[in-house]
């Protein structure tokens, strides 16, 4: 059969489609684990944002489906809701199934709710055997009540079948990233893709559904295919490559093992990017000196919160001394960290959320990553704002993209919380000339390498737009930039679909 598989074009709130845009991990290892019986298109429509409908004319007519596959995050389900209308209003004998995260915690919901009419399966938790374990099914017309992990319609309704166990890693084949139908993905030009090298957490962070889609568990690839896959990748021209591990210094061994397999296998040229955790990276100076040697460029870090009893309440496993150890070993290492934060916890005032910004400013990250804290759906935190009355945005998950806030405090509304993270945004981490200049000048060796002159081109570009934004909006007053800068949650994610 023809498969064509989809991901959603909306952005994150902390990132600009200017800056960068990701490819869909997950879609590959699909296509990847697909038998020689069907051929797979894979179309990531965040490189068609300005013209979504004729991208899906373009894919539909490249692929000619007699499958669809979606995935969608939380707040990009609206889109994949509108995706699967126009294709069902262009095709409707073409069955369409939804699968991620939001579908896997949010089946039952799905399945009973208006939405139902656009889908024919939901795909539940790991999907990498089960896709094709059903579309083989699916073809032979036997019955679909026996994939596990799946829920789909019988005479109109849907039927859930048995959860499906964890996979066993080493069944699941490699990526395949060849049947991308288009190209772009990068980050400030860096051609970049992602690959991983461990499943699940063992922690018991309160606002995260890591838990909702593995269980409490932790699980590792064989270095060798994780080697290969860098390869394969490497092969098709990324200079860049995010693991999107979701605790990967959970097992600091892991790390410095995979650490020394890059060495060892002479891929020391590739950008290299992780999230960790501060304990873990405080943990090890060795693995910190093994990720410099290896090529790590950048690490995201999950600092969270300045305040021991917001951590808490987060049920974060790590302290703020752990914080500032882990952000000086990876800076003395010449890694540049964006500190992650979030904010919104309900006993915040304004004096919390300034503070968490002189934090990072303190720490002195490279980069601020501070987000409101959302409230997804199935987490623990989400029923602990809800019964305490601070949940104030329940069902439009569009919204939960982190521009806006969906939470409110005891003592900030909903707009003061965002209206307070835009003006200390501003106020902590407008333009430090030295810093910046440092910065450029200890990666100038991996901006010349992987970019050449291009870099400077589009580095320059995106510093003249910036500076003739701000040139724009001296104009106006603070209230009025920030009305602009709310406004962006609905210009970014707006499409003709």
């Amino acid at each position: 059969m023809n498969i064509l598989l989809l991901s959603m074009p909306d952005v994150d709130g902390g990132y600009l489609p200017s800056a960068m845009l990701p490819p869909n991990l997950g879609l590959c290892s699909l296509a990847g684990n697909l038998d020689g019986r069907h051929r797979a298109v894979i179309a990531d429509l965040v490189l068609k944002r300005k013209n979504v409908k004729a991208a899906l004319d373009e894919a539909l007519a490249a692929s000619r489906p007699d499958f669809v596959g979606i995935s969608a995050l939380t707040f990009q389900y609206d889109s994949a809701v509108r995706t699967a209308k126009f294709i069902k209003g262009v095709n409707p004998r073409i069955p369409i199934a939804l699968g991620g995260y939001h579908a896997t915690l949010m089946h039952r919901e799905i399945a009973s709710g208006p939405d139902a009419a656009y889908f024919d399966f939901i795909f539940r938790g790991e999907s990498d055997l089960s896709f094709n374990e059903a579309l083989d099914i699916y073809e032979s017309g036997g019955d679909m009540a026996a994939v596990r992990g799946l829920s789909f319609k019988r005479k109109g309704r849907f039927v859930h079948n048995p959860p499906r166990p964890l996979e066993d890693l080493t069944s699941i084949r490699l990526p395949d990233r060849r049947p991308r139908l288009w190209k772009g993905y990068q980050v400030i030009g860096l051609p970049f893709d992602m690959a991983e090298t461990s499943r699940g957490c063992l922690m018991q962070c309160n606002f995260c559904n890591i838990r909702n889609m593995y269980g409490r568990s932790f699980r590792k690839f064989e270095m060798s295919r994780i080697v290969e896959d860098i390869a394969r990748a490497k092969k098709l021209g990324t200079k860049g490559l995010v693991f999107t591990d979701d605790n990967i210094t959970l097992d600091i061994g892991h790390l410095e093992n995979l650490c020394e397999a890059i060495i060892g296998a002479g891929l020391t040229d590739i950008a290299f990017g992780v999230q960790a955790s501060p304990k873990g990276i405080a943990s090890s100076p060795r693995a910190v000196d093994l990720m410099a040697r290896a090529g790590f460029k950048f690490v995201y870090l999950g600092i969270e919160n300045k305040f021991s009893r917001n951590l808490r309440n987060l049920k974060k496993g790590h302290r703020p001394d752990d914080s500032r150890k882990a952000v000086r070993l990876l800076r003395d290492h010449g890694i540049a960290v964006s500190g992650g934060l979030i904010i919104g916890h309900p006993d915040d005032d304004r004096r919390n959320v300034e503070e968490n910004f002189a934090y990072l400013k303190e720490l002195e990250v490279d980069f601020a990553a501070v987000q409101l804290l959302v409230p997804y759906p199935k987490t623990e935190i989400r029923e602990e704002l809800k019964k305490g009355g601070f949940l104030v945005n329940e069902n439009d998950f569009k919204r939960y993209n982190g521009r806006k806030a969906n939470v409110r405090t005891k003592h900030l509304s909903r707009d003061e919380l965002s209206y307070y993270k835009y003006r200390f945004a501003k106020l902590y981490f407008k333009p430090r000339t030295s810093h910046q200049f440092r910065v450029l000048m200890s990666n100038f060796k991996l901006l010349y390498q992987f970019f050449g002159l291009g870099a400077f081109s589009r580095l320059a570009k995106l510093a003249v737009l910036a500076y003739a934004e701000q040139l724009r909006n001296a104009f106006l007053t603070e209230r009025e930039q920030y009305a602009k800068h709310i406004s962006l949650e609905t210009i970014l994610n707006k499409f003709n679909i």
